[in-house]
């Protein structure tokens, strides 16, 4: 049985900064990725806010295009436009950067490897060839994405997802502002155009109602006038939306990122938080590897961190699923009670 310190699984933004503290403090530590390249396909909007470069050292390369402006279109046919300082990224690119610095600071990262069943202490890992290798770990690390293996496996429930798609097409103009747009038959979410340069991101999530994530898009794309535009890339995901675990720590077994519910609730970002619960889960690691000091302590940190924000989106999204409305009026009333707040 091969033995590490910590084993983190999942190589996203959470994943590859946990993988990257942990190995920083002296451990020994294993990364694996279910994908046979990190980062690829990409399955994100790939925005966000500037504060994200206090956090990691990313270079140019990770940025399609630096952006400063939200604007948002309500049901109701107004319009507002809010400083929202930020960039779009090149996904692949910036998650390959985070995971190369986890294997520099020592971390052992491989590819085309799932978690097929774990305990506290151990964990049985399915390889690219097929094998199946079981490990032991002083710590795990479940940084697998919204329908985490480690999290079903440990017993946690399945969380409150919305469902998104989204394409990527050339830009009939050009356009350097981020634009949001609600409209009553996207219940629970939003459609959005995330300029990439020549290209951008455009697509729409929702949690429920009476039309798939994939009509919504067909009816987004109309409104838009864009219906014709050429696609690069077509590419769709699930979001976590209720907010955190009550509990994102088990025995030895930590959840950050996406696993362990680390996205807003209402805007669904999910990057930046992912960075800073995958920092907290590794400090807490390090620490209990380091001198035993309780894993526990991850809870206390990123409620302290990120609890706040995260607990008035979870009192937005509450509000969108009692209140969410047919009327533009009532529904435009509603979001700007619960919008970017």
């Amino acid at each position: 049985m091969l033995k590490y310190d910590a084993v983190v699984a999942g190589a996203g933004p959470a994943g590859s900064t946990a993988a990257r503290v942990v190995a920083t403090a002296g451990a020994r530590v294993l990364l694996i990725e279910k994908r046979a390249r990190v980062g690829y396909p990409v399955q994100c909007a790939e925005y966000v806010p500037a504060l994200i470069a206090s956090e990691v050292d990313f270079g140019e390369k990770s940025i399609a295009l630096a952006v400063g402006t939200l604007v948002t279109f309500f049901p109701d046919g107004t319009v507002t436009s809010t400083p929202a300082p930020g960039y779009i990224l090149n996904r692949e690119v910036f998650d390959a950067s985070l995971a190369e610095g986890a294997v520099k600071a020592g971390a052992e990262l491989w590819l085309k490897a799932t978690v097929e069943d774990l305990t506290d202490t151990s964990l049985i890992i399915r390889q690219a060839n097929g094998r199946r290798q079981e490990v032991e770990a002083g710590v795990i690390i479940g940084a697998d994405g919204p329908l985490s293996l480690v999290a079903r496996t440990r017993g946690w429930p399945r969380a409150t997802l919305a469902a998104a798609v989204q394409v990527e097409m050339a830009l009939p103009e050009p356009m350097q502002v981020t634009r949001v747009y609600f409209d009553p038959l996207y219940r629970g979410g939003y459609a959005w155009v995330f300029p990439k340069g020549k290209t951008a991101n455009v697509g729409v999530g929702l949690v429920s109602g009476e039309i798939t994530p994939a009509a919504a898009l067909t009816h987004f794309l109309r409104r838009l006038g864009w219906q014709q535009q050429n696609i690069v890339r077509r590419t769709g995901g699930l979001i976590p939306v209720a907010g955190p675990y009550q509990e994102v720590h088990r025995g030895r077994v930590l959840l950050c990122g996406d696993a362990g519910g680390f996205t807003h609730p209402v805007t669904g970002a999910g990057i930046l938080t992912a960075i800073l619960s995958g920092r907290l889960a590794g400090e807490a690691a390090a620490a209990y590897l380091g001198s035993g000091a309780p894993l526990a302590t991850y809870e206390e940190s990123w409620r302290d961190l990120l609890g706040p924000a995260l607990a008035r989106g979870q009192a937005g999204r509450r509000r969108w699923q009692e209140e969410w409305a047919r009327d533009g009026a009532a529904l435009s009333k509603l979001l700007r009670q619960t919008w970017m707040v």
